[in-house]
């Protein structure tokens, strides 16, 4: 019987599977591309900016939760861009808050905690505030940005009412990648353009308001002495004058009293001292000798700041006093602003 011969060549492997996925994936693309993914602003903080300085930068900050959906087992880059309009009352670069009394603050927003990039409104020239996002496998999540804000010095601000700016809108817009991809760029988010197989949209959402605080506030700067000189004979009166210099806010009522000194007789009347003898004199709020400035409001100088130095003039006045021992005398008086 003849033999039979018959050579089986081994098995090859298969590319079918790996071929399959691919496909599979490919086809999914466009399906991804088309599934509702989307980005919104839950909840904004308040910018609250406390009691502002005039003297330095009041800084302050607020935070923005946002919440990106996608689709559960598809890891995903997420650009997102924030815009805010000016609010109410207008003004950008610098923003303003209002006193509901006819006084504006000025103030901005940034997008960097260096306070260099200004955070503006949709379509208008300025630098874009975008961040990227890493959207997990679950398909969603939830991230926290924060925009800083910033009251320079200098401004003449009156102390009285809250200042504020009401509520902003805000725009929201994000850019999805491609599952796989990287995110897109600050501009594709800016103009609304999604990459192959990605998406784009955008949510309006409100930013809390900003508000501040501009305190009663005064101090002095100067008091300078009351220097009567050398007095050849009492037999005449001797005049000279001291400054006290101050500085209140706008619009902080104030009012300076002189104190009664450290020598003073049991009805108040001021007096200088030397080795136990006195020298009576006295103060007073005008030229001509006529208002004595005492210790109390009814005989004090009284105004409203605005801001800028005020200057005070006290008159004082020796009167005649022939019999008096010569010597060095002295007495020191307490000037109290009080607002």
């Amino acid at each position: 019987m003849p033999t039979l011969n018959a050579r089986i060549p081994p098995r090859q492997p298969s590319h079918r599977f790996p071929f399959t996925l691919l496909l599979a994936l490919l086809l999914w693309l466009p399906l991804l591309a088309e599934a509702q993914q989307s980005c919104r602003v839950v909840s904004s903080t308040l910018m609250d900016f406390g009691t502002v300085s005039t003297a330095g930068n009041t800084d302050a900050s607020a935070n923005l939760s946002i919440s990106c959906q996608g689709l559960p087992g598809v890891p995903v880059q997420v650009t997102v861009c924030i815009f805010v309009e000016e609010g109410f009352p207008s003004g950008m670069a610098p923003r303003r808050m209002g006193n509901n009394a006819g006084a504006f603050m000025a103030y901005d927003l940034y997008a960097n905690a260096a306070r260099t990039q200004l955070l503006g409104p949709f379509g208008r020239n300025y630098d874009i505030f975008y961040t990227f996002l890493s959207l997990p496998i679950i398909g969603s999540a939830q991230y926290s940005l924060s925009v800083y804000g910033r009251v320079p010095p200098g401004q003449n601000l009156p102390a009285a009412y809250r200042y504020e700016n009401a509520m902003s809108q805000g725009l929201l817009r994000y850019v999805f990648a491609a599952p796989f991809a990287g995110a897109s760029s600050g501009e594709n988010c800016r103009d609304g353009v999604a990459p192959i197989f990605g998406s784009a949209g955008q949510s309006t959402f409100t930013f809390g308001e900003a508000q501040a605080h501009v305190a009663d506030n005064c101090v002095i700067n100067l008091a300078s002495d009351l220097d009567f000189g050398t007095v050849s004979q009492g037999d005449a009166p001797r005049d000279a004058t001291a400054l006290i210099q101050l500085r209140c806010a706008t619009d902080t009522d104030w009012f300076v009293t002189l104190g009664t000194g450290l020598n003073p007789t049991s009805s108040g009347n001021r007096r200088m001292v030397s080795n136990g003898n006195f020298l009576p004199y006295a103060l007073y709020r005008d030229r001509a000798l006529l208002l004595p400035w005492g210790s109390t409001q009814l005989n004090a100088v009284a105004d409203s700041g605005d801001n800028e130095d005020v200057s005070l003039t006290v008159y004082g006045r020796v009167v005649p006093q022939p019999a008096t021992v010569p010597g060095s005398y002295s007495d020191t008086i307490t000037v109290t602003l009080t607002y």
